[in-house]
């Protein structure tokens, strides 16, 4: 399928920027009080959100290369602090292969450990200025309320309510990284724009990957509704109501366990599609369009395949 299609050359593009991100965390990371906290909480990270930041940053031809790179680390921290919060909201016990933080050490010094890399990370954004920390501040209140969407909601979501959720919770993050690379780079107002919408879709893809991921692994907690639901449970539901001939209950579980996939494609489609459209309105190289185009692509494929 063309539209799923990337190169080599993303990959050794990627795989250049990751080993200059982890230098670049190991360097801030020495003499840190919480360097051990931190360390723990990002081992295994795929760095997708600060790879993006550099490579909206580079293509747009940011010249502060250090300061992209502070807030490179300052996202993947914000992430990372996330991640140890949502693995005690669903009760995660594995997280990347190996026990999560709140299995290790406890859920209220888990809990503790978040809100200092969460501080750690805010703290480098600051230094930055207050225009990329506003962004910050706006994407963390954003993706906090998309989890709090995923908690409060009892019922398989529709496609627009799905879509809302994934704005809030993931794709609020990367519009941020890619608004922040702008803003570092400084490319005009429009452009700005263009690029924070672009960053919005690409977070898209990306939630979407990681919900269809976990659900093919057989991991039973579905991303599409992570806190909504199991299919185990209406696969149960479905059963007890064909044997006792409640027909209405039945068509009602049916159409919920296949509303987890029916839009998805849908979705895909128009996203990656929206996603063509803002890269061709970016005035940067064809070089760097083509790795705009492709990064996404690259992770939804990264994603769905991963060894969960």
């Amino acid at each position: 399928m063309v539209l799923l299609s990337y190169s080599r050359g993303i990959e050794e593009y990627l795989g250049a920027q990751r080993r200059e991100l982890e230098s670049w965390i190991d360097k801030r990371l020495r003499g840190s009080p919480d360097k051990h906290v931190v360390e723990r909480a990002i081992l295994g990270g795929k760095r997708i959100r600060p790879l993006f930041l550099l490579l909206v940053f580079e293509a747009l031809k940011g010249a502060n290369r250090e300061a992209a790179l502070d807030v490179a680390f300052a996202l993947e921290l914000a992430h990372a602090a996330s991640l140890m919060h949502d693995d005690i909201i669903d009760w995660d016990e594995l997280r990347r292969g190996k026990p999560a933080l709140w299995k290790q050490v406890g859920i209220s010094r888990a809990i503790i450990e978040g809100h200092r890399i969460i501080n750690l990370a805010f703290r480098t954004v600051l230094e930055k200025g207050l225009e990329i920390s506003r962004i910050f501040l706006e994407a963390w209140d954003e993706a906090s309320l998309g989890v709090l969407e995923e908690i409060l909601s009892t019922t398989p979501p529709s496609k627009l309510l799905y879509l809302k959720i994934i704005e809030n919770k993931t794709a609020s993050l990367f519009a941020a990284a890619a608004e922040s690379a702008a803003i570092l780079a400084e490319a005009p107002k429009d452009v700005r724009e263009v690029v924070k919408r672009y960053g919005r879709c690409v977070g898209i893809i990306y939630q979407i990957g990681d919900d269809y991921g976990e659900m093919l692994s057989g991991r039973g907690l579905v991303g599409f509704v992570r806190g909504l639901g199991r299919i185990e449970e209406l696969v149960r539901q479905g059963y007890f109501a064909l044997k006792s001939g409640r027909l209405r209950e039945l068509i009602r579980v049916w159409k919920a366990l296949r509303g987890f996939q029916g839009y998805v494609p849908e979705l895909l489609y128009e996203t990656f599609k929206e996603i063509d459209e803002l890269v061709e309105k970016i005035p940067v190289e064809q070089h760097y369009k083509s790795l705009l185009k492709e990064f996404p692509r690259y992770c939804l494929l990264q994603i769905v395949k991963t060894d969960r």
